[in-house]
């Protein structure tokens, strides 16, 4: 591999993603959900995210947060490549790129230079090597003003232990043979799934692996050579990341996912009491990651963790706004947590769903709810969080007004994009500053929409066909491609229906377009 690289997987990009726990709104919640203050994430002016991959998540963070600066860095050059592309095909002003290395980052700021408000770290941290970790710390202590908060997500201890000697087998089969990362990859797998059935006792003593790697052998190849065949693979515990962003003067707020902030749901009985008991924050975490075998940590810190009162505290949540961003029927109230399944009281839970289809409200006005009356502050924050954690709530951002243009524009690059053949999974979601999961299925509906073809399921129904049979695909269905034109056109013209009266109203109430 070429010295750039750092032995960082770089012959094949990274796959299309979107995070929403790394939007500014989600992590603002994150803070006042466990009592501290959002800080300057609450309305923040200038974000950095290190490391943006293939840039589909940074491009939709930044349209759907048009008031915001975001600056993006990554060393591959395909990577930033793909994201300058949706930017400027976009449009979007709000918005700065570099092709460098974290190192080189460091290198350039200032002592003092204090410009940024969050700096955003999805997985890279795990990838990198050493000294670009140091770097990392580097430019958070010089960047990061007072009240600005760092997320940062990482695969963590003690839940990948088994997986360890996998990953060092994939690595170095990959070192012994040619071709490219992907080919690499699926010729590990491979070999692992062979040394299990032919009995290797490594696999034997970790039943646990057999599930794992089934999960794998239907993944994406691409996404898993970044994710094992690294280099450098760092597995880390919580204390190491603690002390890592502890040299940039930065403390824990919390975790970024809810429920991992919940002992209810995430410490079995047995040991709760022990977790409760203990006052050392850091090794609070560090007993919460043993007790739920922790694999993947989303942490906040924060330059100045501010601890809320009571009355802050409430202040602060009682004014936070959300929104409904499923149809109501199609509403869950079946959670999971990191101990398994939660459900939630259908009384309590639906009266949420059913005062947020009829539009966005406050925290204030949910928990006035009479079916809530009983829950108190605690109850109502649980509720809400569970349905945020699960997407189907989200939290918006404190600025309010805000304008959906670059969004929109974003939303037709993307509907252009799968009209030549790529494949996107999110739109942008701008009432959210968030984005929303979608299917290719979605994309040839809302195509049909961009078309002036969306007017009834008949006239949709009759252009995503057309658009099909230009694109030599078909329509998916459980998993299986539908093959006969007569029950493609009865299952596209069902879908139609079900977007125009159920999808559509409530991709525009979310300013999807």
């Amino acid at each position: 591999m070429s010295p750039w690289n750092e032995g960082y997987i770089a012959d094949i990009p990274y796959s299309l993603g979107f995070y929403r726990e790394t939007l500014p709104a989600h992590i603002a919640f994150a803070a006042m959900s466990v009592g501290k203050h959002p800080g300057l994430c609450l309305k923040p002016e200038r974000v950095l995210e290190l490391g943006i991959g293939m840039g589909l998540g940074f491009t939709i963070n930044a349209a759907s947060n048009p008031t915001t600066h975001f600056e993006g860095v990554d060393f591959n050059p395909l990577h930033i490549a793909h994201a300058r592309s949706l930017i400027e095909a976009a449009a979007l002003g709000n918005v700065s790129l570099r092709e460098a290395s974290f190192q080189d980052v460091a290198e350039e700021a200032r002592e003092g230079q204090h410009d940024l408000d969050l700096i955003v770290l999805h997985g890279i941290l795990t990838w990198v090597s050493q000294e670009a970790q140091r770097a990392i710390v580097e430019i958070a202590r010089k960047r990061l003003r007072s009240g600005g908060l760092l997320y940062v997500s990482y695969n963590a201890m003690p839940g990948w232990a088994p997986v360890l000697p996998m990953q060092r087998l994939m690595r170095e089969n990959a070192k012994r043979m040619a071709g490219r990362s992907d080919v690499q990859t699926a010729s590990g797998l491979e070999l692992v799934k062979a040394l299990m059935g032919e009995g290797a006792a490594y696999f034997i003593a970790n039943p646990g692996l057999a599930p794992r790697i089934e999960r794998l052998l239907a993944m994406d190849r691409n996404y898993l050579a970044h994710e094992y065949l690294n280099e450098n693979w760092f597995i880390f515990h919580f204390a190491e990341v603690a002390e890592l962003f502890g040299g940039a003067k930065l403390g824990y707020v919390g975790s970024a996912t809810l429920t991992e902030n919940m002992d209810a749901l995430c410490v079995p009985d047995g040991v709760r009491g022990r977790v409760a008991a203990e006052a050392d924050i850091i090794f609070k975490e560090t007993l919460r990651d043993v007790a739920s075998n922790k694999q993947f940590r989303r942490d906040v810190f924060a330059r100045g963790v501010t601890l809320c009162t009571a009355a802050e505290q409430i202040t602060l949540l009682s004014a936070q706004r959300f929104a409904l961003v499923v149809s109501r029927n199609k509403v869950s109230y079946k959670f999971q947590g990191p101990l398994g399944e939660v459900t939630g009281n259908p009384e309590l839970y639906g009266a949420i769903a059913d005062r947020l289809s009829g539009g966005i409200a406050t925290f204030s006005e949910i928990a006035a709810l009479p079916s809530l009356a009983k829950s108190g502050l605690g109850g109502t924050l649980q509720a809400i969080s569970l349905f945020v954690h699960s997407g189907q709530v989200l939290p918006l951002p404190a600025s309010e007004g805000a304008d959906f243009d670059a969004a929109n524009r974003l939303n037709r690059v993307i509907v252009d994009r799968m009209l030549q053949g790529r494949t996107y999974n999110f739109l942008a979601a701008p009432l959210c500053g968030s984005g929303i999961p979608v299917s290719h299925g979605d994309l040839l509906m809302l195509s049909a929409v961009y078309a002036d073809e969306g007017g009834n399921a008949e006239s949709m129904t009759n252009c995503v066909i057309a658009t099909m049979q230009r694109l030599g695909v078909n329509w998916v269905k459980n998993g299986q491609a539908v093959t006969t034109p007569s029950e493609t056109v009865l299952i596209v013209r069902a879908e139609a229906e079900e977007f125009l009266v159920e999808k559509l109203p409530s991709w525009q109430r979310l300013g999807v377009l």
